[in-house]
C-alpha cells in the first residue's frame, strides 16, 4: 500500500489530565510521525494545548492511529491529507 502523507492537529482541553493516555496513544503509533510539535494555548501556564503532528504512512496505518485518539471524547481532531 503507497504511503501518504498528512498533518494531524490534536487540542486538548484538559491537558494536565489527558496527556499520560494521550501520550501512551502516540508512542504507541511513533513510527508514524516524522514531526511532532507541542503548544500551550492562552497566557501563561495554561491546561489547553495543540499537537501538531505530520504523518506519513499507509491509510490504515494512520486511521488506526486516528480510530485510537478518537476515542478521547476531550481530544479535538483535525486531519488534512497534504500528500
Amino acid at each position: 500500500m503507497e504511503n501518504s502523507c498528512s498533518v494531524i492537529v490534536l487540542a486538548l482541553d484538559h491537558r494536565s489530565s489527558d496527556a499520560p493516555e494521550v501520550q501512551k496513544v502516540l508512542t504507541a503509533h511513533g513510527c508514524l510521525f516524522k514531526l511532532r510539535v507541542g503548544l500551550p494555548m492562552g497566557p501563561g501556564c495554561t491546561d489547553e494545548g495543540l499537537i501538531i503532528l505530520v504523518a506519513e504512512g499507509s491509510e490504515d496505518d494512520r486511521a488506526s492511529f486516528l480510530a485510537d485518539i478518537e476515542k478521547f471524547s476531550q481530544v479535538k481532531v483535525c486531519n488534512l491529507n497534504v500528500c
